[in-house]
């Protein structure tokens, strides 16, 4: 039978556990930095998924003579969800070149970004075409 004398060591020392709780620390730290990002980058993307849908509604309204077809720019707002995003409309004629004629149409160009933001923070572009 052997006996463990007085003096041996049982555990950890005041540095292995320093150690472990550094690493432990940094680990946390970036588990939280990356739950933060996914957080902000999912909701950007739902503010720009509801931003194209609203923009496509408004280019339906446009198509179904809903909304006044008229050259040049126009600005106004819209809501979609919890969202109300600013939005700006520029209409143009519109002739494509093929080698067949086809009729002139107008080219809508509508921007949308947040009501509260600037236009620089565009948060969709949808375009499309009215027939005459």
């Amino acid at each position: 039978m052997r006996f463990r004398s007085a003096d041996a060591q049982n555990g950890f020392t005041l540095l292995e556990v320093l150690v472990a709780l550094t690493v432990l620390a940094v680990a946390l730290a970036a588990l939280v930095k990356t739950g933060a990002d996914h957080a902000r980058n999912t909701a950007y993307l739902q503010e720009r998924t509801l931003a194209h849908w609203a923009g496509q509604n408004l280019l339906t309204e446009f198509q179904t003579g809903m909304r006044n077809v008229a050259e040049g720019g126009r600005t106004g707002d819209v809501s979609m969800g919890p969202y109300r995003f600013a939005y700006r409309v520029d209409m143009r004629d519109y002739t494509a070149s093929t080698p067949f004629p086809l009729p002139a149409v107008k080219r809508v160009d509508i921007r949308l970004w947040l009501a509260d933001q600037t236009e620089e923070a565009q948060r969709a572009r949808v375009s499309g075409f009215l027939l005459p």
